[in-house]
């Protein structure tokens, strides 16, 4: 009769022993759920950014602007009004950021008014538009704005107007997404291999 047992039950036994957990529990659910509250804050702010020029290109009424002058302005010092692009040329500034360039143009409503706005959108070291273009003519540029308030415009051309509360609504969205789903596995067991 055999009392020590079968060799392979005791490595069997020996090798359980010593071999760690066959599931792992991640945990940490209130971090996860922070980290998708965040998420949320961070789309509802660059939603908010990007909804108002979203809003007047699908909803807007659509005109040419007319590129009319350039507005230099720095803080502490009076504005600089530009009106052809001599003057713009001679203002360019090289190296000093701290001078902002804006540009207003002229349009007619549907309802044919005429309305001069400074666009929301400056630049440094010189403007996003010349006064005159290739040709020598006014530099127009397609511009959707509010028919309840002419003085909110925006020009979908300029990349600025898209980039940055994009990126914000976009990494919003991927933090909320990535919070939602660590936390759901948060209580879920994971086997290990």
């Amino acid at each position: 009769m055999n009392t020590q047992g079968d060799p392979a039950e005791k490595s069997m036994a020996a090798d359980e022993a010593v071999s760690p957990a066959s599931h792992y529990t991640p945990r940490h659910a209130k971090r996860k759920f922070g980290m998708a509250i965040l998420g949320l804050f961070v789309l509802a702010y660059g939603w908010s950014e990007l909804w108002p020029p979203l809003s007047l290109v699908l909803a807007g009424h659509q005109a040419w602007g007319e590129a009319t002058r350039v507005i230099k302005t720095k803080p502490g010092l009076p504005d600089q009004i530009l009106t052809d692009d001599l003057e713009v040329n001679a203002a360019e500034e090289t190296h000093d950021r701290s001078y902002i360039f804006w540009n207003e143009f002229k349009f007619t409503t549907a309802d044919n008014q005429q309305h001069i706005v400074r666009f929301a959108i400056g630049s440094q070291l010189k403007p996003l538009f010349p006064l005159l273009d290739e040709d020598g003519l006014p530099t127009t540029v397609r511009i959707y704005y509010d028919p309840n308030d002419a003085g909110k415009i925006c020009i979908p051309i300029v990349f600025s107007t898209w980039f940055a509360p994009g990126l914000i609504t976009f990494m919003g969205v991927i933090c909320f997404l990535c919070g939602c789903m660590i936390l759901y596995h948060a209580h879920h067991k994971i086997e290990l291999t």
